[in-house]
């Protein structure tokens, strides 16, 4: 019986700092190889998607009435490209307090025929998609809903949080992309999009060109 019970305790504790050893490792993934994949995947996420300074990607959409919608239709246009999701608390924040619709008011003063658009890649909330047209038209705001259901043209941009901006220059360049403003808690004073937009019609350079997005994660 001693034996017996010598065995199963010596089993257990093998079993025991096994587990341990496990723990303090974290695996393959964990450790200090968790921090280096961790801080190469960080890097990879902020090399990723549509870079300041080049020809923003193109694109084809579905509209919310089912029509296509392509970036080459705004030929000639500035575009500005919010990624939303109504079913996220920032973006109906935006919304409710006169955020968004005072940053396309902004846009419009600048140049008249600019195309704000929003779009929608949120393909994990499938609900999301069918509440957008109303959360526009509750809000009073008429711009193209662009549904992106596979989120490749998220991934294509890098749009990582709802709202995340875009603007694009009549030449169709990326010029700015981030934050709608400085604010995540509503007190914004500086509207980084209209910013970038005034800045383009007075032939200067954006600055800053990118800003860190706030808001809930694209749902991808």
């Amino acid at each position: 019986m001693k034996t017996f019970l010598s065995i199963v305790l010596a089993g257990s504790l093998a079993v025991g700092m096994s587990t341990f050893a496990f723990a303090q490792d974290g695996g393959k993934d964990g450790g200090k190889n968790g921090a280096k994949d961790g801080g190469k995947q960080r890097a990879n996420d902020k090399a990723s998607g549509a870079k300041v300074g080049e020809a923003a990607p193109s694109f084809t959409l579905k509209t919310a009435d089912g029509k296509d919608w392509s970036l080459s239709d705004a030929a000639g246009k500035v575009v500005v490209i919010e990624w939303v999701n109504p079913e996220c608390p920032v973006c109906v924040r935006v919304m409710e307090d006169g955020t968004v619709a005072g940053t396309i008011k902004g846009v419009k003063e600048q140049f008249p025929d600019a195309v704000y658009l929003a779009i929608n890649s949120s393909a994990a909330r499938p609900s999301s998609f069918d509440a957008t047209p109303g959360y526009l038209t509750k809000n009073k705001i008429d711009i193209p809903a662009l549904f992106d259901r596979d989120g490749a043209v998220g991934k294509q941009y890098g749009a990582r949080t709802t709202p995340h901006c875009f603007v694009i220059d009549a030449k169709g360049v990326l010029v700015y992309k981030g934050a709608i403003d400085n604010s995540q808690g509503g007190d914004g004073k500086t509207n980084y999009v209209v910013q970038a937009v005034t800045q383009l019609k007075k032939g200067e350079k954006v600055t800053p060109g990118e800003t860190k997005p706030f808001g809930c994660s694209v749902k991808y």
